[in-house]
């Protein structure tokens, strides 16, 4: 079986020797394995192994680590879209275990349920979440076990023609699953069934309404004290809001259309599902609050310690290159030293390693893998420390380059 020889796999791997190891997906159909090395100032990032896979030309979207298995799960967003797993070795080479049909559209995925046993994607062509039981066997005939339909907008425009859920992300309680929907200008929640691994509509109380004409594409949760009060700031909590492990949540996203951030206290009402309550009024980070070109967007939001991250998309910054956004907590205004270059253009994807101290940016229209080092303790962005062209950059003008990069750890 498919699962035995995965686990196996996973226990006879020795630690990399090497400082890093990442993968990134561009849209010419291959997954890239990348090597870093070195401390300090001094990094080396190379190309070790690609693969054709998940999709092929055009549709390689997304990846999802999964490490105690030895896996790369790969969303495919063509049509059909693709769900691929890539077995990972101890170099850094991969193969394709298999791969599997999928709706259209495939852009992120998120794995969940006690034993990591259940795998959502969210597909933007296809105004749905499938959901997989996983690891797979051999030869076997993999089907979604369920696909949940979200329900299209009531005033559809040029922009939002429909719903278009752009990510899968879960609660800090792992009970809950949301979704960002850039067409429907909502976030929707479920409730997790840990047994069958379906999800359950969240009432009215619990779903998100953004702007008309936002387009909310990312989020991410902070649970931290500080992080909390300091949005929160003096406002009484009025005893109505209950936690789970005597946490307190702040869910931040961010908007592609309308290009604001956003946050909202997160409580749970004798143990339902999750409310959120705005903290403050949502507002553009970037500097005066006004982007210098109509085709800025804002494109993900990531936290790591006592700081946001945004990445802003073509906005040429510097010298032409696009910008990384640095907030603190309470932070509502912006100026140009809270900005770092992205190292390239069109920063569609960037992650934070687990100690806090490097930013990996995949820049999607010069398709560069840019590495950024990081203060962990007070999340400054300091320096370049590598860049590697992966691929080729698409044509100006046309649809191509990388679409995504995740640290393997």
């Amino acid at each position: 079986m498919f699962l035995q020889s995965v686990f196996a796999l996973s226990l006879a791997l020795p630690s990399l020797s090497t400082a890093a190891r990442l993968f990134a997906t561009h849209y010419d159909g291959n997954v890239y394995s990348l090597n870093l090395d070195g401390e300090g100032d001094k990094f080396s990032l190379t190309k070790t192994h690609n693969l054709t896979t998940c999709g092929g030309a055009g549709s390689t979207s997304a990846l999802t680590v999964d490490p105690d298995r030895g896996l790369l799960w790969c969303v495919g967003e063509g049509t059909p879209g693709a769900l691929t797993a890539l077995q990972v070795e101890k170099d850094g080479k991969f193969k394709e275990v298999v791969t599997v049909e999928t709706p259209p559209g495939g852009v992120d995925s998120v794995m969940y349920g006690k034993e990591k046993q259940f795998l959502a994607i969210a597909h933007y062509g296809n105004s749905s979440i499938s959901l997989f039981n996983i690891p797979f066997a051999d030869k076997q005939k993999v089907n979604p076990f369920d696909v949940v339909r979200l329900p299209q907008p009531k005033n559809v425009t040029e922009k939002q023609p429909k719903s278009q859920p752009h990510q899968v992300l879960l609660d800090p309680t792992g009970s809950f699953l949301l979704s960002p929907d850039l067409g429907s200008d909502k976030m929707h929640v479920f409730a997790i069934d840990q047994k069958s691994g379906k999800l359950n509509k969240c009432g009215f109380n619990s779903t998100i309404h953004f702007a008309p004409g936002s387009g909310p594409r990312h989020g991410v949760f902070v649970t931290s004290s500080e992080a909390h009060h300091a949005w929160l700031g003096s406002k009484p909590h009025g005893g109505r809001l209950t936690r789970r492990n005597g946490e307190k949540a702040v869910l931040y996203t961010v908007e592609e259309l309308r290009g604001y951030m956003c946050p909202f206290d997160v409580s749970y009402r004798n143990g339902g599902c999750p409310e959120f309550k705005q903290l403050t009024a949502c507002f553009r980070p970037y500097p005066g609050s006004k982007f210098p070109s109509d085709k800025t967007t804002l494109g993900e939001i990531r936290a790591a310690g006592p700081t946001l991250h945004i990445s802003v998309r073509k906005d040429g910054k510097f010298d032409g290159n696009d910008s990384l956004v640095t907030l603190k907590p309470g932070q509502t205004e912006v100026t140009d030293a809270d900005l770092f270059s992205s190292g390239g253009k069109t920063p569609r994807s960037f992650v934070i390693n687990k100690k806090g101290d490097l930013v990996a940016v995949g820049n999607q229209d010069s398709s560069t893998v840019v590495i950024l080092k990081r203060d962990p303790q007070t999340g400054k962005l300091l320096s370049e420390v590598a860049s590697l062209l992966v691929g080729e950059a698409p044509a100006e003008g046309t649809w191509g380059g990388l679409s995504s990069i995740v640290w393997y750890e």
